[in-house]
């Protein structure tokens, strides 16, 4: 069974009902991402949470730099990614700078997917949500473009 990742971005969210998290086909992961002066949070996230064991984790991000949790995410991510290529990754954020990151996934053949709310995970299928694609851009590999450009010529006039 593919295992489903979902990486909170608790600074840039609102997570509105996480009890739906419940309701999800696959039982995901849940990394929920704080920072240094979020030091409490809802009875109701901590109970929809501790439902969930071990697949959920609070993972509280000790610096007052900027974009320390965004950094956070895409890097833990990436290593579960790269180690677990067949699995789904959701980003649960407003931060439309996950994006990018959201895109590159995509086009290594990754599942991923970034929403703005918990509402949403429930709403996208799998198919729709994780490997659509973000836009029109047609994406070129640096090595062929490396090949269609002519040598320079080292003549001197």
């Amino acid at each position: 069974m593919q295992t489903h990742y979902v990486f909170v971005d608790y600074e840039n969210t609102q997570l509105g009902n996480i009890g739906l998290i419940g309701g999800c086909k696959d039982q995901p992961k849940v990394k929920i991402f704080l920072n240094r002066h979020q030091s409490m949070i809802p009875l109701t996230m901590a109970r929809a949470l501790h439902a969930m064991g071990d697949d959920a984790e609070y993972i509280q991000i000790d610096s007052g730099r900027r974009n320390v949790i965004e950094f956070n995410i895409a890097f833990q991510l990436g290593e579960l990614a790269t180690q677990f290529p067949e699995s789904r990754f959701t980003i649960v954020s407003n931060d439309t700078g996950f994006d990018e990151i959201v895109a590159g996934l995509r086009q290594k053949g990754i599942a991923c997917a970034r929403i703005p709310d918990i509402e949403g995970l429930l709403e996208r299928s799998a198919e729709n949500a994780y490997s659509a694609p973000l836009s029109d851009e047609k994406v070129i590999p640096i090595s062929d473009t490396l090949k269609s450009t002519p040598p320079k010529s080292n003549a001197h006039h």
